[in-house]
């Protein structure tokens, strides 16, 4: 349903979906009752809950145990991305700075 219809809805995974509207979802998830016609038109609460759903899993998707191989894996592309990072108008480089800067820089 996401990838059909909400691709285009402005801030979809940003946007929150009326919280009696999750709750009701949430529960027909968990049930394995979910009428899909009565969320279809509702992109922001289908994000939503799989936000919920992979914020409460018991392991995160990529794993614990993977964690630093996923680390090493970025790291060898990462070259490639400071080696663009250099290329960019310095304007450029420090919008993209203050943005990332917790992250990256």
């Amino acid at each position: 349903m996401l990838l059909r219809t909400g691709m285009r809805e402005e801030g979809l995974f940003r946007l929150a979906a009326a919280a009696s509207v999750m709750k009701r979802l949430k529960t027909c998830l968990n049930q394995g009752t979910v009428d899909h016609s009565e969320f279809s038109m509702d992109p922001h609460a289908v994000a939503g809950a799989l936000k919920c759903y992979l914020r409460e899993l018991p392991e995160p998707l990529m794993t614990f145990d993977l964690y630093n191989d996923w680390f090493k894996a970025l790291s060898e592309k990462l070259e490639q991305f400071k080696i663009l990072l250099k290329k960019l108008p310095p304007e450029n480089y420090n919008n993209l700075r203050c943005v990332f800067w917790p992250l990256c820089f």
